[in-house]
C-alpha cells in the first residue's frame, strides 16, 4: 500500500474484479483504454490471470482516502517494464465518474511515477494517449510530461481513426522539478 495525501495505491487483487469490470464496461472508460466492446466475465478473468503472471507489470487500485479503508475509484499501472532500458509505460483510468476532475488522477500519477523512479529504479516512463482525450492531455502537460510525437491515425475508436500522442518523463526531470 502506498499512501498519499488524498489517495492510496492499494494492491489489486481478485476481490475487486467485479468492480473493475463495471468500470471498464462504461463506454467513456472503455474508449480511453482501447477496449473494443463490453468485456465478458471470461475475458475479464483471463485478463486478470495474465496480469498476475506478468512480471513486467505493476498495477494498483486507486483508493480515494488514506489507508486500507480508502474507496476504490480506478486503476493505475506501469507495463512493459524493461530492465535494460529501465523504462515502462504508464497508464491510468478513473472508473468512478463522480470523482473525475477532482485531483485523483493527478495525485495517483505522481505516486506511481515516484514508485517507478524511486522503487523500481526506472530511467524513463512514457505514456500514450488519444489526441481527443483533451482532459488527460491537459493533465499530462500540467504535470510536466514532455511531448515526444504523434502517431497519426494509430488507433480506431468510436468509429474513427484517432492520433495517439506520446509523452514521457525522465528520472532526472522527475527528481529535479517534479511537483511532489
Amino acid at each position: 500500500m502506498i499512501v498519499g495525501e488524498t489517495v492510496t495505491l492499494l494492491p489489486f487483487d481478485e476481490r475487486w474484479l467485479a468492480l473493475v469490470q463495471r468500470w471498464i464496461n462504461q463506454p467513456e472508460v472503455r474508449s480511453g483504454t482501447g477496449s473494443e466492446g463490453p468485456v465478458s466475465d471470461y475475458e475479464h478473468h483471463r485478463w486478470y490471470k495474465q496480469l498476475m503472471l506478468d512480471s513486467s507489470q505493476r498495477v494498483f487500485l486507486i483508493g480515494q482516502g488514506q489507508g486500507e479503508h480508502s474507496v476504490p475509484v480506478g486503476l493505475v499501472g506501469l507495463k512493459g517494464l524493461e530492465s535494460r532500458s529501465r523504462s515502462a509505460e504508464y497508464w491510468i483510468y478513473v472508473g468512478d465518474v463522480a470523482v473525475r476532475r477532482k485531483g485523483i488522477a493527478e495525485e495517483a500519477t505522481t505516486m506511481i511515477l515516484d514508485h517507478g523512479f524511486n522503487v523500481l529504479n526506472l530511467h524513463r516512463i512514457f505514456l500514450k494517449v488519444h489526441a481527443k482525450n483533451t482532459a488527460a492531455v491537459a493533465l499530462y502537460h500540467k504535470l510536466g510530461f514532455v511531448f515526444e510525437g504523434s502517431l497519426r491515425d494509430a488507433s480506431f475508436s468510436e468509429g474513427q481513426f484517432v492520433d495517439v500522442l506520446l509523452y514521457s518523463v525522465l528520472e532526472d526531470e522527475f527528481r529535479n522539478s517534479w511537483r511532489k
